[in-house]
């Protein structure tokens, strides 16, 4: 418990520090965070699921990942302002092309060919929206990113008490046998609590151009607690598949990088596109 405890402080330091990076030197740098997310959060998804893959994959899957956030600040901010995301797409069809042909090669399975391009989709693409979102113009870009960081632990710790707490029907005791319908109500209600912090302590209403902004913030925490336990239980899928506890130990007492930023990455897709859309 002292380890868990020990390492959620220093998580919790790291991203203050980095949202602190953003709002006082220069928003770029929470890029940082994302780079070590994407690069060692690919190296874990491509690890776990090695012997389902492409033949000595896993290295190539790990640059892949460690090149997606250089390849969108480079277009992004010095050669196609707004249109960095081009540039990850690009990269992604480049390994899928490069994986399609050595599979050819090493007569592999379509399945293995296929299990190796989920590899190049998550973490990867789902950072893409995380690096779009931080890059929206008059703060909101701040406020996206807030709400993704304070939503996904919100859900996650109104779950686990609400759950331990009522019990009752498991929620999918296939994948994940803790988790419970009660546990995953009260993880809504928790997401939609953490919203409406980040609408009041931030100011929203005079940052944000929505009609209505706070049902909005509302409805993100809400919908972004669903997306939250759907990363959760899709992780666990791929924990369960390939027969292992954590994706990762650099989180001692939590896991691996993906055990911590799943949830997120599925709920900064639909973050960044409510901000993209309102």
């Amino acid at each position: 418990m002292l380890k868990r405890i020990i390492s959620g402080a220093v998580f919790v330091v790291i991203v203050v520090g980095c949202f602190l990076l953003r709002e006082f030197v220069d928003y770029r740098l929470f890029n940082l965070l994302i780079l070590f997310v994407c690069g060692m959060g690919t190296f874990e998804v491509a690890r776990a699921l090695k012997q389902k893959t492409l033949k000595n994959s896993l290295i190539f899957t790990t640059i892949y990942g460690c090149l997606v956030v250089p390849a969108f600040c480079i277009a992004e901010y010095w050669l196609i302002g707004g249109f960095g995301y081009l540039a990850v797409l690009g990269l992604f069809l480049a390994f899928a092309i490069f994986y399609l042909f050595y599979a050819i090669i090493l007569k592999a399975k379509p399945k293995s060919y296929l299990i190796t391009l989920l590899t190049l989709i998550y973490p990867a693409l789902f950072v893409l929206t995380m690096l779009l979102a931080n890059g929206l113009p008059n703060k909101e870009g701040f406020l996206a990113m807030a709400l993704v960081f304070v939503i996904a632990p919100c859900s996650d710790t109104f779950a686990f008490f609400v759950g331990s707490a009522l019990k009752g029907p498991k929620l999918c005791p296939k994948l994940s046998p803790k988790k419970t319908w009660s546990g995953a109500i009260g993880g809504v209600l928790g997401g939609g609590l953490g919203a409406i912090i980040v609408y009041f302590v931030f100011s929203a209403s005079t940052i944000v151009s929505f009609n209505n902004p706070l049902l909005i913030f509302i409805i993100m925490g809400l919908l972004g607690s669903i997306f939250t336990q759907v990363g959760d239980l899709f992780e666990s899928f791929i924990k369960r598949k390939v027969g292992i506890k954590d994706m990762g130990k650099i989180m001692p007492g939590h896991g691996g990088v993906m055990d911590r930023f799943d949830g997120m990455l599925f709920a900064s897709v639909l973050i960044y596109f409510i901000f993209l859309i309102f």
